[in-house]
């Protein structure tokens, strides 16, 4: 299933700045495609306006070809996923997992279709439980399951695993993943963590103050961010943006940690702190006011003086 909007614009009532400001981009067939932006850069009211539990003031949301503002979101073929996951306490997750299933075919049906699928995200052991009686990772495995069942052309993911500690998170997304693939749904996934969107999208687009700013596969957008935002809001650490006068010319400038070197150049700067990342090393150096980070293999004196050379940087106007 494609996706394609087209100038879509949302107006909350008694507020004059868009929470969705003229959004257009298009998502193909199978892509898994991630939404980035911080907190309050309108990505989940865009992903709603795409389910339908949003109408937009403006533009169209087109969903294979087809034109759906006004169609329900129950005629949208579409999965989603929510950062509450939205079980019903007082079911198990049995029944949780079928309710989608209902009016579709018979009840034995839906149950030999529900434990197949929970057989494959490894819940199959808990779907007598209630989900108070459950984890946040097994709530999530739960919430994926119920909207695999359905299945839909399209998944809609919003911050499915803002809930999960960081080693849940790392085999959450995976899971994620593998399933997408699997069955080869186009999946919009919104997320603010861009080491998540690094690692599971086909294609990033970066989103703040309701405006998409870049659009692009997350190598795109990480070596040749369009604008200063952009460069310092992906990548960890983020790129680090300089005065041009340091290499001699005017505007700015952005430097990546890896392309610093120490040791050679012809600038010179002082180490004032240094961090230990498992197989290397971030040295942050001071050059004439600017401390800007570099990773290196060796771990070099607080205090000492290097010399410096940018392998390669970012010119911005």
């Amino acid at each position: 299933m494609s996706l394609e909007l087209r100038n879509v614009k949302k107006v909350y009532r008694g507020s004059k700045t868009p929470a969705v400001d003229n959004v257009s981009l298009k998502v193909e067939k199978g892509e898994f495609f991630v939404i980035l932006g911080p907190s309050g850069s309108g990505k989940t009211t865009l992903l709603r306006i795409i389910s339908g539990l949003e109408k937009p003031n403006d533009g169209k949301i087109i969903i294979d070809g087809q034109e759906v503002n006004e169609l329900p979101p129950s005629q949208r073929n579409v999965g989603m996923v929510f950062q509450n996951y939205a079980l019903y306490p007082h079911k198990t997750v049995l029944e949780n997992l079928i309710i989608p299933l209902e009016g579709l075919m018979t009840k034995k049906e839906a149950i030999t279709w529900a434990e197949e699928i929970s057989k494959k995200l490894g819940i199959h052991e808990l779907l007598s439980r209630y989900p108070t009686e459950l984890s946040g990772g097994q709530q999530q495995r739960v919430a994926l399951a119920r909207a695999i069942l359905r299945k839909p052309k399209l998944f809609l993911m919003d911050e499915p695993l803002s809930n999960l500690d960081a080693p849940l998170r790392v085999s959450a997304r995976k899971l994620i993943k593998d399933v997408q693939r699997e069955n080869g749904i186009t999946t919009i996934y919104v997320t603010h963590d861009h080491v998540e969107a690094m690692a599971i999208a086909d294609r990033v687009a970066i989103m703040n103050n309701g405006r998409i700013i870049q659009v692009g596969t997350p190598e795109e957008v990480y070596n040749d961010p369009v604008d200063e935002f952009v460069a310092t809001f992906f990548g960890n650490p983020p790129m680090k943006i300089v005065s041009g006068e340091i290499l001699g010319f005017e505007g700015k400038i952005g430097i990546r940690a890896e392309d610093v070197e120490l040791g050679d150049g012809d600038l010179i700067g002082k180490v004032t702190d240094v961090e230990f990342w498992g197989d290397r090393y971030l040295a942050y150096v001071n050059l004439n006011g600017d401390i800007v980070p570099a990773f290196v293999s060796y771990k070099p004196k607080v205090g000492s003086e290097v010399k410096v050379k940018f392998k390669r940087y970012k010119r911005f106007l």
